[in-house]
């Protein structure tokens, strides 16, 4: 019996395989992430501007960062040149063909390598399917009939837009749907009760990380019930009755969108190997120690979260603070449908931070995210106050009535007479 390869590392051969047998993506051994091949990159026809790893277009569309130069690599072809995607498309094909004949390792001819396992079939077999899926990398979006039938078409085919661009389609996400070929929000990949990061791993649901995610998520979508009541409470005579709470909400749900992402995308930590191995060096300061700490940049992609927001925040609580009449008891989260959201909003916010703060105390979040959603919970109350007091209505407060009364009792105020 014939012994079975050691595993592919090399990237370029794990590549050059999966070209070979006309595949669009590969699973990179290092990472464990899903790496698109050439051929799904000219079956886009464009470049995406995500400095992808085989991209045959130079980057062409990569954008800079804060107003530095774009990263650039040698490209093969031009940016949206189909013609010039088609020709290669059509050499890759004529590889793939040859090598049904001589494949890959000097092993058997019906034989090719995928991630380190010996697969086989027979020749022609071999030979059509690599070539199908090559020129079907070109043809337009798909309709049902061809999805059944996915075969080599022509080149007329290949230019009409009810034809198939790839056997994938109708498997939900980018590929579309069975009766759709638009991006679709199911991608059947959580039907087994696992979901994937911003980082390619794919974890249990019940993970702490998507239990924050969900709640930061959740968080978002209170906030946006609040915004929908302001704007459908507010005309044009009164459009600025709240001032400018309504653009507060916005930048606080594109912000818990930032929380969301960076929380997605948590940096890989030391094996436990490795730790050992760091307990070993005699030679390691203190301060060599404290070099090891995560480090958080904020990118606007999650790299990191921006201390500035914290700041903005305690800015607009002081703002709608200093027209409200001073705090001094309880009040129940009562008054109008507003400020009985922010409520929500604000119990949400603080159920948001207590999942975080083990991904904080873990190294894997940036505190500025635990920092953020602590603040947020007292604007959320000050919020709820204002909105009582832009729209006159009273507030309910419990205390106690008279100085060494034995029990609490609920009080109503108005926040503008109190105020004056």
């Amino acid at each position: 019996m014939q012994a079975l390869p050691e595993p592919i590392d090399d990237i370029e051969e794990l590549h050059q395989n999966a070209v070979l047998k006309g595949s669009t993506t590969y699973i990179d051994p290092a990472t464990g992430f899903t790496v698109f091949t050439e051929l799904a990159h000219l079956r886009r026809g464009k470049c995406c501007g995500n400095i992808c790893r085989h991209c045959p277009y130079g980057w062409e569309n990569v954008k800079g960062h804060e107003g530095s130069a774009p990263p650039k690599k040698e490209g093969k072809i031009k940016s949206g040149d189909r013609a010039s995607a088609r020709k290669l498309l059509n050499k890759l094909s004529s590889e793939a063909a040859a090598a049904a004949g001589a494949a890959p390792n000097g092993m058997k001819s019906n034989a090719y390598v995928s991630s380190g396992v010996i697969k086989t079939r027979p020749n022609d077999e071999y030979a059509e399917e690599i070539a199908t899926n090559i020129e079907s990398c070109i043809i337009s979006p798909p309709s049902r009939t061809m999805i059944a039938d996915a075969h080599i078409a022509d080149e007329k085919k290949s230019e009409s837009p009810d034809t198939v661009h790839t056997k994938e389609a109708g498997k939900g996400g980018r590929h579309g749907g069975l009766s759709t070929s638009k991006n679709v929000p199911y991608t059947r990949g959580g039907d087994s009760g696992t979901s994937q990061l911003f980082t390619g791993e794919r974890r249990s649901k019940t993970d702490i990380t998507f239990e924050a995610m969900g709640t930061v998520d959740e968080l978002c979508c209170v906030v946006g019930t609040v915004h929908a009541e302001l704007m459908a409470s507010t005309s044009d005579v009164d459009a600025k009755k709240y001032e400018e709470l309504a653009e507060w909400l916005l930048d606080v749900m594109s912000r818990l969108f930032d929380c969301g992402s960076h929380i997605a995308k948590p940096p890989k930590l030391k094996s436990k190997s490795e730790e050992e191995d760091d307990d070993d060096d005699d030679d390691e300061s203190d301060s060599d120690a404290a070099d090891d700490e995560p480090i958080f940049k904020s990118d606007g992609v999650g790299g990191g979260f921006d201390a500035d927001h914290v700041e903005r925040l305690e800015e607009w609580i002081d703002v709608m603070t200093d027209k409200l009449p001073e705090l001094t008891s309880f009040i129940l989260p009562t008054g109008g449908r507003a400020s009985a959201q922010l409520h929500v909003a604000r119990t949400v916010c603080r159920r948001a931070e207590r999942r975080t703060v083990g991904l904080v105390q873990d190294g894997v979040c940036d505190p500025n995210v635990l920092r953020y959603l602590n603040r947020l919970s007292d604007f959320f109350f000050t919020a709820a106050r204002w909105t009582n007091y832009c729209e006159g209505q009273e507030e309910i407060q419990y205390r106690r009535p008279l100085r060494g009364a034995k029990q609490r009792n609920r009080v109503q105020v108005s926040l503008r007479d109190e105020q004056k």
